[in-house]
């Protein structure tokens, strides 16, 4: 069986009063972003992010970074999907642990990241969870994270209309899981066709079934969630995501391959299709117009070998037909409808950025900076929610912005003994960021931060004793600090020759980034 928290009852009062919760991990994102009664969430597959973004502005509010400390050693996850719940009390997210050959979407991707071989850090052999992550969308702290299995691929998640269950898939094992989104236990497992690939999926309106995208099997999953009786609905070919419409009456299910948007009448169980355009590239999310009247669709392409699009389509489900073809970023991907109807967001899986494309005009009218590789995306209203907010007027947040994140010594030799590097650090914002802590993942590595005059360190690995982690240094906005990295290649002894990742954590106050990351890569020889 899977394992869940043992506090769950504890977490439950603490989503009562908020205020009182605990998180995990190196997460610092413990400010209640005050005033702001609507959010964008947007899954950073490829750096293992939650951006936050507000749509009055169309600005990037912060970046939640998803990784936690497990015995000293950092482990990252590539968060997928992210859906707010109906009840606007929380957001989930399906966070797959990042490893090697990891299937990132429906690609392989690289190790992210790693510290291979070296001394004590080498030796870890801990078995990484994928997890289920919830948030608190009125503070974007952690509040709780669901161990559900290793190398399982977590896809899509979505919450019953009374939040009460969440529905999450994992495409490499082929199983949906119900959890119960109060004591967050995992309270059904359903095992689809071998092959299967559930991806997508959404619930329907009235909480009666969740229709479920098999990727693999080129099918429409209908899980009825009474019962827990999944059946399915053979489609014309790989189908990616779902959608209902908000008056009960379709399903609708994106297919790649064939390029169309199969439409399911609920209540005759008639399936019909309609086919993108010629240039299209192959269709990935979808989603309904609050009227049920249209639904926008991401003509992502890019996956099997295909060329990317920069086009969403907005179909007519009265008209059964294309009704504009909108263009957006680099391979379109998540796609949310605003409550009111007035905004499309788009997220951008290759330009690193969400579209926001306005609705009555037709056409995109801003590009939010994101991160690299957007996926999921959903809206958070705060309206109705007892936390006191304001109308937001503006946001002032210090953003630490390196003039590099990475950096590659090469080949080192032993006998030659150790090598530096200065990185120069500026805050780019426009407040004040004070620095708290800063670590390396290697006791070979050390760190001395260079501000003004004062050499403030040395800084090393957690747990290893003598160097400290702790510190309190002030940034002020366009102020530059130096960063001084040295590596010693014979720490490990003759062991320790071979290619490794060193990686120096930096943490602060920031509400952009919390947890600045300098990777070192070295291939040390005797």
């Amino acid at each position: 069986m899977k394992t869940i928290f043992s506090t769950s009852v504890f977490v439950l009062i603490a989503l009562i009063v908020i205020s009182a919760l605990v998180y995990y991990g190196n997460q610092k994102n413990d400010k209640v972003t005050s005033g702001i009664s609507e959010k964008i969430y947007v899954a950073i597959e490829g750096s293992g992010e939650i951006a936050v973004l507000h749509p009055k502005t169309n600005t990037l509010i912060k970046k939640i970074d998803l990784s936690e400390n497990k015995n000293g050693r950092t482990v990252s996850y590539m968060p997928h999907n992210i859906e707010v719940a109906p009840d606007n009390r929380s957001v989930w997210v399906t966070a797959n642990a990042m490893s090697e050959d990891m299937d990132m979407s429906f690609r392989v991707m690289p190790l992210a990241e790693a510290d291979e071989g070296h001394g004590d850090e080498g030796m870890m052999a801990e078995k990484d969870y994928d997890e289920v992550v919830v948030i608190d969308p009125r503070t974007d702290a952690i509040v709780q994270r669901i161990n559900v299995g290793s190398d399982l691929h977590l896809s899509h998640v979505s919450l019953s209309p009374d939040s009460l269950y969440a529905v999450a898939a994992s495409q490499e094992k082929g199983v949906i899981y119900v959890i119960n989104a109060t004591s967050f236990q995992i309270e059904k497992e359903i095992m689809t066709k071998d092959g299967a690939g559930p991806h997508g999926l959404r619930i329907s309106p009235d909480g009666a079934a969740a229709y479920i995208a098999m990727l693999g099997g080129k099918s429409l999953g209908i899980l009825d969630m009474k019962s827990f009786v999944l059946r399915d609905v053979p489609l014309s070919g790989a189908a990616v995501q779902t959608g209902v419409t908000p008056n009960g009456k379709y399903a609708l299910a994106s297919i790649y391959d064939t390029k169309s948007l199969a439409i399911y009448d609920i209540a005759s169980a008639k399936l019909s299709y309609i086919d993108l355009p010629k240039e299209a590239k192959g269709p990935v999310q979808i989603y309904p117009t609050p009227d049920s009247r249209y639904v926008y669709v991401a003509d992502q392409g890019y996956y099997f070998n295909q060329p990317s699009s920069d086009l969403i389509y907005k179909i007519d489900l009265q008209e059964m037909k294309v009704a504009e073809t909108i263009k957006g970023g680099t391979a379109p991907h998540g796609v949310v409808v605003s409550k009111d109807g007035k905004f499309v967001y788009v997220s951008n899986l290759l330009s690193d950025d969400v579209s926001v494309i306005d609705i009555a005009a037709g056409k995109e009218v801003a590009r939010i900076p994101a991160g690299n590789m957007p996926n999921g995306i959903s809206i958070w209203y705060g309206e109705g929610l007892d936390d006191g907010a304001e109308n937001f007027s503006g946001a002032e947040s210090g953003e630490l912005s390196p003039d590099k994140k990475s950096l590659d010594f090469g080949t080192v030799s032993m006998a030659k003994g150790d090598v530096n590097h200065l990185f120069a650090i500026k805050n780019t914002g426009n407040a004040p960021v004070t620095i708290s802590k800063i670590y390396t993942s290697c006791m070979c590595t050390e760190v001395v931060v260079i501000h003004g005059d004062a050499r403030i360190g040395p800084f090393g690995m957690l747990g290893h004793g003598g160097l400290s982690s702790q510190i309190n240094e002030t940034v002020n906005p366009s102020q530059e600090i130096s960063i001084e990295v040295s590596v010693d290649p014979t720490a490990h002894g003759p062991e320790g020759t071979g290619p490794a990742k060193k990686i120096v954590y930096i943490e602060s106050d920031s509400a952009i980034n919390p947890v600045l990351k300098l990777e070192l890569d070295i291939n040390v020889i005797p």
